[in-house]
């Protein structure tokens, strides 16, 4: 127990390192797969190591079917797939607490899983006497280990799967909001040139020289200005009025658009706008300094004007040839014109577009129910804040950015008309500048919209992976038993090695010659494969030669599995094979089978319970025109020596088979 509680200890110190080293290294999002792949294989060679060393200690012994390799290969597979599942699920879990208590609950879960599985499964109870297991219970044994594979293998596999939308939902979410960001940035570079546009045409208006002439009562001046202001009219069809307003309040000249065009307004309807703010906060203003009004509806003889008009009015103090100021100018800017293309803007975008004051009201989007309310009483309280609470505060502490919320996703720019209007310096004015914010709402189902189309082939992809492995592994499962019971009957056929019910030598040669001769006769191709197994020795020797004869058997049969029905295997002696392979094809084909020999035989024999590994080296000839026949095999056996020379587990060609053909 003090030995498993110690395993336990290191484990978790391993995993809170390894997570440390994983974090420090700043790895994307997208290459979360990396990450799971440096931690897992991180805790899982720890792991090896802690158990290595208690087994040599004598602190663990593994169970009667497995030798200590293979316990430790199991307990690097186990730890590495314990690991692997937790990072799958944290990312999928919204966790409200510090970093390094979640550190520690990773490091906890992994250990405990590591050690529970070590304890049921991989190491023997002290007390427990040591027996193999018969073979109804390796049957039932490797029943239930393939189906546990196979459920946490496709637990793995869907839990990837998730990450990979998981994290596809995050880029796609990134991307359009990079996306409504662009958008929203130039839709305010646009209404900043506007104002900034008609706040020099007001200063131009209060510098005029037919202005100065009216105020010092030039015959003609007034005539003259109206002509000036019609044109400007003519020029800026936005400016809804072009005003001259004196020191009392009292327009003195106005014209005003209409549909029939430019309209000079009679004197008996001129107005009082001393009581209006924007006249009483634009004549505080020293000379040179501009005043922008908050947009709001036009209102005529105290009504809103209908259909309803946004303004934003832009107007500068007048002074008179001794700096004494005498009135103001002022351009109403329809801005209806700014928020028909705002809409225009909005047919773009994938959310809905909103322009809001600095209070939180709006001036275009909730149309129904929202827009304009500060304009009524009765409607104060339909701010953003009641129809979203909590988003409003972020939207308004911060110049630009985007907050998440149950309603979506809300991207946001401030437009600040003090900023063209600041360059120039002469112009800055301490005074509260209006601000409004554009708002584009993404909804959450817009963007699984955006994704509906990769879900139906994820799931179709898992269901076919789901269907294809399960069908091998019950085929794995039932091959094994199926090739055990046809040993027995391949031991009486005649000309065939009694152990593995291959052509023995004997017929080997015959049909050699049989092959030569078509070759000759036909002008056809030939190759011959010579293999040996490495370390086959050992096996008899560790093992016994039960174990030998076992492991040349499912060699045997791993071979058929992967040679074709007209190619000929056979077992010289020993642990010597060869193959006889008629119209091979070319050598890249047999490159292709050499590497599935290798990876075949680098799958471990299950032998009593335990797994037992050997290589194999193969020599390769290849007989084309000119070569002579009787040399195939001696090519090839040198072949294989020469393989094996260079540290086994690998192919040769025979050097007098270099060309392709």
């Amino acid at each position: 127990m003090l030995a498993r509680v110690f395993l336990f200890a290191v484990l978790v110190a391993a995993e809170v390192l390894a997570m440390s080293f994983v974090q420090s290294l700043h790895i994307s999002k997208s290459y979360f797969w990396l990450e799971i792949f440096i931690d897992a294989g991180s805790v899982a060679t720890v792991a090896v190591l802690v158990t290595r060393y208690l087994l040599r200690k004598g602190k663990l012994r593994p169970r009667a079917h497995l030798r200590p390799e293979s316990m430790l290969l199991q307990t690097g597979v186990f730890a590495f797939g314990a690991e692997t599942l937790l990072m799958l699920i944290f990312p999928l879990i919204i966790v409200s607490t510090s970093d390094l208590l979640i550190l520690i609950l990773d490091g906890v879960l992994f250990a405990t899983m590591t050690v529970l599985i070590i304890h049921y499964y991989l190491a023997a109870d002290s007390t427990a006497t040591s027996h193999a297991p018969s073979p109804k219970a390796q049957k039932f044994a490797l029943r239930g280990f393939l189906l546990a594979s196979y459920l946490f293998c496709l637990s793995l596999f869907l839990l990837f799967l998730v990450n990979i939308t998981h994290q596809q939902k995050h880029t796609h979410t990134s991307q359009l909001i990079d996306q409504e960001q662009q958008q929203l940035y130039l839709i305010r570079e646009n209404l900043t040139h506007k104002v900034y546009n008609t706040v020099l045409d007001t200063l131009m208006l209060a510098r005029q020289v037919n202005l100065q002439n009216l105020l010092i009562n030039e015959p003609g001046a007034l005539s003259e200005l109206t002509a000036d202001y019609l044109n400007l009219s003519k020029i800026k069809p936005s400016y809804e009025q072009i005003r001259f307003i004196d020191s009392q309040g009292i327009e003195k000249l106005r014209i005003n658009q209409d549909y029939q065009g430019q309209l000079v307004v009679s004197d008996a309807k001129l107005q009082d706008k001393s009581d209006r703010y924007y006249f009483t906060d634009s004549f505080k203003l020293n000379p040179d300094e501009i005043y922008i009004s908050p947009m709001d509806l036009n209102i005529e003889r105290g009504r809103i004007e209908l259909p309803f008009k946004p303004i934003v009015r832009t107007a500068a103090p007048v002074t008179d040839p001794q700096g004494i100021k005498q009135g103001i100018v002022i351009i109403n800017l329809n801005a209806s014109e700014l928020i028909k293309q705002l809409k225009l803007s909005a047919t773009t975008s994938i959310g809905e577009m909103m322009l809001l004051n600095d209070d939180g009201y709006w001036i275009s989007g909730r149309e129904k129910d929202a827009a304009w309310a500060f304009m009524y009483p009765q409607y104060k309280d339909r701010t953003m804040d009641k129809f979203y609470p909590g988003v409003w505060e972020t939207i308004s502490s911060n110049e630009k950015g985007f907050v998440e919320s149950p309603y979506g996703y809300f991207i946001f720019e401030t437009v600040e008309t003090s900023q063209p209007i600041e360059a120039l310096n002469s112009l800055a004015s301490k005074q509260q500048w209006p601000v409004w914010k554009l708002v584009t709402l993404v909804r959450p189902e817009i963007i699984e919209m955006d994704l509906s189309d990769a879900s139906p082939p994820l799931t179709l992809f898992f269901l076919i992976v789901t269907l294809i492995t399960g069908i091998g592994t019950l085929m794995y499962y039932r091959v094994q038993y199926k090739n055990i019971k046809a040993q027995q009957k391949i031991h009486h056929l005649a000309h065939h090695d009694p152990l593995t019910g291959l052509c023995n030598r004997r017929l080997f040669t015959q049909v050699l010659e049989l092959e030569r001769a078509r070759v000759k006769r036909n002008k056809g191709s030939l190759a011959l494969m010579y293999l040996d197994l490495d370390s086959f020795k050992s096996i008899n020797d560790d093992h016994g030669h039960g174990a030998g004869d076992y492991v040349l058997q499912q060699f045997s049969e791993r071979l058929k599995l992967i040679l074709r029905e007209s190619d000929t295997l056979a077992r010289l002696g020993g642990d010597e094979f060869a193959a006889i392979l008629p119209a091979p094809g070319k050598r890249s084909h047999l490159k292709v089978i050499a590497v599935r020999i290798i990876e075949a035989i680098q799958q471990p024999i299950i032998y009593n319970g335990v797994p037992l590994n050997v290589g194999i080296s193969i020599g390769i000839a290849i007989h084309f025109k000119g070569q002579p026949l009787e040399s195939l095999l001696h090519e090839a056996d040198q072949a294989m020596y020469k393989a094996k020379s260079d540290g086994g587990n690998s192919y040769c060609f025979a050097e007098i088979s270099t060309e392709e053909y």
